[in-house]
């Protein structure tokens, strides 16, 4: 059984197919993202076990990682030693790398499409933990579109500053009559709205201006 660290030690440049060099890569960011990593592991070992296999058999380059040198040994052992002249002059042998076979893609693809569907289900479930923002409120929403009716203005006349006065003053007393009219009558928020169509335009005119 495969773990997440056989997966984080894999060299990814050398995994040759990109979709599964990209399950890889996932995997890994998810891994990074998790604040429970024995949780996370515990959920996906299927996905590890099946990435790690197909990585040993379609590119086992990918699983050549070279020992680190030990901050405890002794430096003089850790200095390379001098070759040997060698008298004999032995022939390179070409490392073949295996061949994937048609029934071996078909299942790679199978194996990488469930990977991407357990991934899919662990963020949805991740998404599920974290604290949800809560939707914006009526004020808000009426701000908004408030706000989005400046972007109407005929582009030959959003320079200039007459235009941009006058729009203010019909927006800012749209609004409040809307608020009026919906019998919204919290003052802290009439306020708070007020003042940031009138923000918004005091720097278009500031600009303007300039």
């Amino acid at each position: 059984m495969a773990t997440i660290k056989d997966v984080l030690q894999l060299d990814q440049q050398k995994i040759q197919d990109p979709e599964l060099q990209k399950q890889v890569k996932n995997i890994i960011s998810e891994h990074g993202k998790a604040e429970d990593k024995a949780f996370f592991e515990k959920e996906l070992q299927s996905s590890i076990d099946t990435i790690y296999e197909l990585v040993k058999v379609t590119s086992p380059d990918a699983l050549d990682v070279k020992p680190q040198e030990s901050p405890c040994a002794d430096p003089e052992e850790q200095k390379p030693k001098p070759k040997r002249k060698k008298t004999k002059v032995k022939k390179k042998v070409k490392k073949e790398t295996p061949k994937t076979t048609k029934a071996d893609a078909l299942e790679m693809s199978e194996s990488l499409q469930r990977c991407d569907r357990e991934l899919k289900a662990f963020r949805a479930e991740r998404r599920k933990l974290l604290p949800q923002k809560p939707p914006p409120t009526r004020y808000e929403r009426i701000k908004k579109h408030i706000l989005g009716l400046a972007n109407l203005i005929p582009p030959k006349l959003k320079d200039d500053l007459e235009t941009q006065r006058v729009t203010k003053k019909i927006l800012m007393k749209t609004h409040r009559d809307l608020l009026n009219n919906f019998k919204m009558t919290s003052l802290r928020s009439v306020k708070r709205d007020q003042n940031e169509i009138k923000e918004k335009y005091e720097k278009i005119e500031e600009k303007l201006e300039a």
